[in-house]
């Protein structure tokens, strides 16, 4: 049989236990061996069992359903999945394209009291999950309280490693020197980009091993721990979503400095010189910048002026960047002529402005078609409110059967009727706001486009650079190009407008 193995942990900190990724996989092969099971597929990743979109599961799923596979083995159900609902979606999606579930620690009963058995494993798991959630807050509220930083487990920054017993900081001799000589770099006017090529060249890695970026260099160097201060509650979650400054604790006795205060205010000095110099008013205008890719690699187009007075847009994938090579070999497009066609297009679909603001308008009613504002808006309160409420309903569900008072048969068909009008309502609801979101940017369009019409169309044969790129917005427009030709699109269908322009 073919086999895919599935193993999983939560966070990268469960590697230091007796679940890690590579136990987990050492175990599944050992079992498919001894099954004589030929294992096609290897998917790990670091992710949590309460979330249903996770990369490494997605890819086995599509597996699945492509018929690659016979069997599916994990270590053990809570690897698969640790949300109860969840779980009965991936089971089902399995007997659906006839795989089996086996767990190389656990023996899976595939009958329908055992799938009911999973699914009382899911829920259990889901509420230990939460009460570790709470758990942890609560711990990590105490070290805060105690001058204490709530560690996580994830690698911690550049230039130190984590002592879990005193709760602090430890400077990494090798790490240190670098991020030393990373600030004296930019002190003395190197830019991030300088910098992080510097790094790459000398071979020195990031924290994870990898090779360093701009970016990277960039927010390193903002970091004011670095001058032995450290604030604990900037961001949340794993987005990082940045958090009211009022909220941020301060903890003085963290981090070790490794540059002086002085050495980091000179370097936020020198940065923002850097960003001065480049934000000055250019010599030359590029007005299709931001709106214009390769035509070859979809890289984006960039202005440059070679020998001060020709004017070209090049391919940013011509040129290395900190952390890799060119990936283009596109030639450079004449600015002039590239900016003439585009503008052509556009002042051709300006030029009758009752025939935009008309086509426009057959959107916005398209869209009200698909959606009405009063009933909708009052189905997608219900349908939230609806979905809300089905946490109450399983856990009901799970009472009656651990009381008794219905069957397990019952109960798992009452579970299975659940999850499918919970999935009626999950696509309802998402049909419903895709509608709504579709029909607010039609709304907006509709407003810009007549906002274009009398800002740009009085002077379509004098517009500034300014004025076309607020066509360009207000049409959202996508310029695909190449020295051979070009491909112009926007919201609407500029080549249907042109041509109902042409048979006037």
């Amino acid at each position: 049989m073919k086999a895919a193995i599935y193993c999983r942990v939560s966070t990268e900190g469960q590697e230091q236990d007796g679940t890690s990724l590579q136990t987990q996989l050492e175990a599944c092969l050992n079992y498919c061996q001894v099954k004589g099971y030929e294992v096609k597929y290897q998917f790990s990743e670091a992710w949590s069992g309460l979330s249903l979109e996770r990369p490494r599961l997605a890819e086995l799923r599509e597996a699945v359903r492509s018929h690659a596979i016979e069997v599916v083995v994990v270590y053990s159900l809570d690897r698969f999945s640790r949300d109860p609902v969840h779980g009965v979606i991936l089971m089902q999606e399995l007997e659906k394209n006839e795989v089996a579930l086996e767990a190389a620690t656990e023996t899976v009963d595939n009958s329908e009291v055992g799938k009911l058995v999973f699914y009382i494993k899911g829920y259990a798991a889901k509420l230990d999950a939460e009460r570790r959630r709470d758990a942890t807050g609560r711990g990590k509220r105490a070290l805060l309280k105690n001058g204490q930083m709530p560690q996580g487990t994830g690698v911690g920054i550049y230039g130190y490693k984590w002592d879990p017993a005193t709760k602090k900081r430890i400077p990494l001799a090798h790490e240190s020197r670098a991020v030393q000589h990373m600030f004296e770099m930019a002190a003395s006017g190197k830019s991030c980009f300088a910098i992080a090529r510097t790094l790459n060249d000398s071979s020195v890695p990031t924290k994870t091993g990898k090779k360093w970026e701009a970016r990277t260099v960039s927010r390193l160097l903002a970091n004011r721990a670095y001058t032995g201060i450290t604030y604990f509650g900037r961001t949340v979650g794993k987005d990082h979503k940045k958090t009211n400054e009022d909220t941020w604790h301060v903890l003085t006795d963290v981090t070790p400095a490794i540059i002086s205060q002085e050495l980091f205010e000179q370097t936020q000095s020198a940065l923002a010189k850097l960003r001065g110099l480049h934000s000055g008013k250019a010599k030359h205008e590029y007005p299709l910048t931001g709106f214009a890719v390769c035509g070859k690699c979809g890289s984006p187009l960039v202005g440059s002026c070679l020998r001060g007075n020709y004017r070209y847009y090049h391919c940013r994938g011509t040129y290395p960047t900190a952390s890799r090579a060119k990936i283009c070999d596109a030639h450079y497009i004449k600015a002039d002529w590239l900016e003439e066609v585009v503008w052509d297009k556009v002042k051709s679909v300006l030029s009758q402005p009752e025939l935009l603001l008309a086509e426009v308008g057959k959107q916005v009613e398209n869209e009200k078609a698909h959606y009405s504002t009063g009933t909708m808006d009052k189905e997608i309160k219900d349908l939230s409110r609806r979905l809300k409420g089905y946490d109450g309903q399983e856990r009901r569900l799970m009472n009656v059967l651990r009381m008794d008072l219905a069957t397990p048969d019952i109960v798992l068909d009452e579970i299975n009727l659940m999850k499918k009008e919970r999935e009626a309502d999950q696509v309802r609801l998402s049909g419903l706001l895709q509608a709504k979101e579709n029909l607010v940017k039609a709304l907006e369009m509709q407003e810009s486009i007549k906002e274009l019409c009398a800002k740009v169309v009085p002077c379509l044969d004098s517009c500034s650079s300014d004025e076309k790129k607020d066509a360009y917005t207000y049409l959202d427009l996508k310029v695909s190009a190449t020295p051979e030709g070009v491909s112009i699109k926007g919201y609407l269908d500029l080549n249907v407008l042109t041509t109902a322009r042409t048979w006037a």
